[in-house]
């Protein structure tokens, strides 16, 4: 439940088309199909930039809230990404990932940017 709570929240704070329909969390109709495109395009690139760091800043946020209060003392980030991490390396990452995964592009672009910043910046290790 808290990937899919951190994934809602990153995609409230991302670039988007306004929902058709009323639902409880707010998700960019943008695809993973649609933000790959705009990420593999020069032009495109300060946007999908600027959308990754919209979902990797809301989930270090959501983690650092949810810590300070105190609900979970053991919760651990859904993914950890150093600060030194030039945005075109996880630009680079997502971009990989989709490629690999072109059966989930049809959904959220979100979606699509959490699992693969959760995949290639596991915490404690890993990759």
């Amino acid at each position: 439940m808290k990937i899919a709570r951190l994934l809602a929240l990153g995609c409230v704070m991302a670039v988007g088309l306004p929902a058709s329909h009323a639902s409880a969390q707010r998700l960019s109709r943008l695809t993973g199909e649609q933000l790959g495109s705009l990420c593999t395009k020069p032009a495109g690139t300060g946007i999908c930039d600027a959308y990754i760091s919209g979902v990797a800043d809301s989930g270090a946020l959501d983690h650092l809230f949810e810590r300070n209060a105190e609900k979970d003392a053991k919760d651990v980030s859904a993914f950890c990404i150093t600060p030194a991490t030039p945005t075109a390396d996880m630009r680079t990452k997502v971009v990989s990932w989709m490629k690999d995964h072109r059966d989930t592009l049809s959904r959220p672009a979100g979606e699509a940017v959490f699992t693969a910043l959760h995949e290639s910046y596991p915490c404690g290790g890993g990759k």
